[in-house]
């Protein structure tokens, strides 16, 4: 007991000793209940009956003596209290073997006050102490009490999904000592109302106990729902001998759906390929187990996929059948506003390559680089900060997708978010757009530039393009390239000693003859003699 009330017995075949000793202590420690014995029968008979803390106790005593009743304390196998023994001066050599029995001071009669306080107070502080590092104790055994289930629930986590050292393996097949034919599963819980904290403790011992009730009769189990992944339960389910996994599997799959319509959630599971050496084999079929359950990305939810179906399934399948037909048909639906068509064609595009079951990563990549480079072609279109914002949803809404469905979804919204700022940047910012298109044409006068093609590329109508360049501009498309290819040709010609068929090709004339013409109808004088006459 620790600071609160404690109980003392006094023990004296004399009366007067003893009460006398009795009121001493009552007067030092009020609050403490204090009992008397007249021999140490008496005083084993109440130790056996009380909760003692400290006993004073007489040696020389009729029935048993003092150095008997602390032996036969001794011997209970019960906390023993402190005792503390108390002599005439004669009986010191008594007095030492009782210390070497366990008692813990001794008192010469008559006891006096002055004797009495310091032993008591140290007594106390010894039986704090005992109390804190009982408390200490009991925690450090609570907390491993906790610990311990997670702990081994941690050691069976990494044995199935990562290499082991020596003595952590030797510590697995000590707690875990499961062999023969079995596999791994995982199963993964989700809620119908899309709940996020995911599933609860109580909804994972649920899982748990439907699964050994199932499997009591036909397999060992062993079970992890690991701290990192809320959503997952992994199974090591070994099969009892002349029993059939597949369907024990299917009883589980039928258990499991009671379980998914009383508590609106899907449950989907990823099964490892079998082994008749699981213990040995248990990395290979856990790891079969996840891409199984990677893969059920393509499929709707509660499908149980397991790996040798998996395996057949990408074995059929055909390559990738998208082609840059499908690519420039999109970039022309986006071109000419027609979003409804668009959306239609990325479906399509989503739908050949999900064909080849690539992995949902590298198919979500896919998506994501396609509607980067779609927002790319009009960046110039778009103002900053929202590109910026487009950009930034494109990259971080996809590939968080956990399904196939929902990668579509989300990429058909984004298409539709990149068309409507499109539509709604375009009719307001004309007169930047047309200043990107004259830069456009002065970086690209080496090309077969021509009105239809400038206009697509910057999403226009060609007869409305016409019009608004010529707004903006000043001069008709036709006559600005003719003009600006005419002026980069006399720059080069006054700046480089290039011959004149290289500068005619680098401003997009491949008929040197017709080049000259050109040139001297708008100065006067053939590109050679105009370097010579003007050349410095």
């Amino acid at each position: 007991m620790g600071a609160g009330k404690l109980e003392i017995l006094v023990v004296d075949d004399e009366p007067k000793q003893r009460r006398g000793l009795a009121a001493m202590v009552r007067s030092l420690r009020p609050d403490y209940k204090v009992h008397e014995a007249k021999n140490g029968k008496e005083a084993l008979e109440l130790a056996r009956s009380r909760l003692l803390d400290i006993v004073f106790t007489d040696i020389q005593m009729p029935l048993v003596n003092g150095l008997d009743f602390l032996k036969a304390l001794n011997n209970t196998g019960t906390k023993i209290p402190k005792v503390v023994f108390v002599s005439v001066f004669h009986e010191f050599d008594y007095a030492q073997q009782a210390l070497r029995l366990g008692a813990k001071d001794y008192l010469v009669k008559p006891v006096i006050t002055e004797q009495l306080e310091p032993i008591i107070s140290d007594l106390e502080m010894q039986l704090n102490q005992e109390s804190s590092l009982q408390l200490e104790k009991k925690s450090l055994n609570d907390q491993l009490a906790h610990t311990m289930p997670v702990y081994m629930e941690h050691l069976l986590y990494k044995w199935m999904t990562q290499e082991l050292q020596p003595a952590q393996l030797n510590e697995v097949r000590q707690h875990f000592p499961l062999q023969g034919h079995g596999t791994v599963l995982i199963l993964e819980t989700k809620s119908k109302d899309r709940i996020e904290h995911g599933p609860t403790l109580e909804w994972t011992s649920i899982l748990k106990r439907a699964i050994l009730q199932t499997y009591s009769n036909f397999a060992e189990t062993l079970m992890v729902a690991p701290e990192h992944e809320k959503d997952l339960l992994y199974v090591i389910a070994v099969w009892k001998s002349n029993i059939s996994s597949s369907e024990c599997l299917e009883n589980l799959r039928k258990t499991l759906a009671q379980l998914e319509s009383i508590y609106s959630c899907s449950i989907s599971a990823g099964i490892g390929s079998e082994s008749f050496q699981i213990d040995v084999d248990i990395r290979a079929s856990c790891d079969s187990a996840r891409t199984a359950l990677q893969y059920l990305y393509y499929f709707p939810e509660g499908k149980w996929l397991n790996a040798t179906e998996l395996q057949e399934l990408l074995e059929r399948s055909s390559p990738p059948q998208v082609t840059t037909k499908d690519t420039d048909a999109l970039e022309k639906a986006i071109t000419e506003n027609h979003l409804e068509s668009a959306v239609c064609i990325l479906a399509s595009i989503l739908n050949k390559s999900a064909e080849a079951y690539p992995t949902p990563f590298r198919l979500k990549c896919n998506v994501t680089q396609l509607l980067l480079t779609c927002l790319k072609r009009v960046e110039f279109m778009i103002d900053g900060e929202v590109y910026r914002v487009l950009s930034n949803r494109i990259d971080l809404e996809l590939l968080p997708s956990s399904c196939f469905r929902e990668t579509q979804s989300i990429a058909a919204e984004l298409l539709a978010g990149i068309m409507k700022q499109i539509k709604k940047d375009k009719s307001s910012r004309s007169e930047m757009i047309m200043q990107k298109c004259r830069e456009y044409v002065e970086e690209n006068l080496h090309e077969d530039l021509g009105l239809e093609m400038v206009a697509q590329r910057f999403f226009y109508n060609s007869s409305y393009f016409s019009i608004l360049f010529k707004n903006n501009i000043g001069l008709s498309f036709t006559d600005f390239l003719v003009k600006t290819r005419m002026q980069r040709a006399r720059s080069l010609l006054l700046q480089t000693e290039l011959k004149i068929a290289d500068i005619a090709r680098q401003v997009g004339y491949k008929d040197i003859k017709y080049f000259n013409k050109v040139f001297k109808k708008m100065f006067l004088y053939p590109p050679e003699e105009f370097r010579r006459m003007f050349s410095s």
